[in-house]
């Protein structure tokens, strides 16, 4: 059972790095406005992937860690900050930062449907509908320029994250 959840993880974090390799992409057309019905909230502001990270930063105010290290699909750094219950990565493009993904840590912190870790298949459904793409016990939902990515262990939720879809992740 064991490996069954650290191949699920590894498959994930694969996913956040499938940009690698990439030609250094294009800006996106990003201000802070969503293209997905899957923009995940802190703390009342709205983190839409691909959306400019500046003016949120400038919201949520100093996280508790920070991490950055040389881009491997743009140029310039990737970013990591974390904040009380969720991580926030960010790619850059040009002097700006975007927002590629979101992961929620832990079960303080809920999705804006009420979904956390901990809560189950039948709640998910329940708030994002049978309208994923199940791989391996990970339940993908994709809307515009975004996936929300959920994975269970067994019936409960272990893991959520939102990924930015891009010209490079498509």
């Amino acid at each position: 059972m064991k490996r069954i959840i650290t191949l699920m993880l590894i498959m994930a974090m694969a996913f956040s790095f499938a940009a690698c390799g990439g030609d250094g992409g294009k800006a996106p057309e990003a201000e802070s406005k969503s293209n997905s019905k899957y923009t995940f909230a802190y703390k009342g502001n709205a983190l839409p992937m691909n959306g400019e990270f500046a003016p949120i930063h400038e919201k949520l105010g100093e996280e508790s860690k920070y991490f950055e290290a040389t881009s491997c699909a743009f140029e310039g750094l990737d970013k990591t900050y974390t904040y009380d219950g969720i991580e926030i990565v960010t790619y850059p493009v040009e002097d700006k930062d975007f927002i590629s993904s979101v992961r929620i840590l832990d079960n303080s912190v809920s999705t804006p449907e009420g979904i956390t870790i901990g809560s189950t298949k039948e709640q998910v459904i329940a708030a994002y509908g049978e309208d994923y793409e199940d791989v391996v016990g990970q339940w993908n939902y994709t809307d515009g320029d975004a996936e929300l990515s959920i994975i269970f262990k067994g019936d409960e939720v272990l893991s959520i994250s939102y990924y930015a879809i891009n010209d490079l992740t498509k």
